[in-house]
């Protein structure tokens, strides 16, 4: 991959049909990229995918919101003695798999290994 720092100084002319044209232009916009961005990503093998929705951020507030809610319920329940700290981990597991896969799917080179990388706010 191109270093961000690197400045790009060469210009790389191509011809194309004009329904060619349309298809960079259309991809180009379903990925959020300008079409020089698009081609270069495309030119180094990345991985494109198209721009999340506008109801994006509203979805990974809600999966946070539900994530905080779930382990304050489980941590009054193992205060009780009634959830065990194995079930509370499996959940916040499963939470931090949610979220590695909203990002995995729109934001591959922000991937993590483990969630641990991902702030639930909890």
């Amino acid at each position: 991959m191109t270093d961000k720092k690197e400045t790009r100084t060469i210009r790389f002319r191509i011809r194309l049909t004009p329904k060619e044209y349309e298809m960079l232009k259309k991809n180009s916009a379903e990925a959020g990229l300008s079409m020089s961005e698009y081609t270069r990503k495309i030119l180094v093998g990345e991985k494109i995918v198209a721009a999340p929705s506008i109801d994006f951020d509203y979805f990974i507030r809600e999966v946070k919101r539900v994530g905080s809610n779930l382990h304050q319920v489980l941590r009054k329940l193992n205060i009780l003695g009634i959830a065990h700290p194995l079930e509370l981990e499996r959940c916040a597991n499963e939470i931090h798999e949610v979220m590695d896969l909203i990002y995995q799917t729109y934001w591959p080179e922000k991937e993590s290994k483990d969630g641990s990388d991902i702030d639930m706010g909890i």
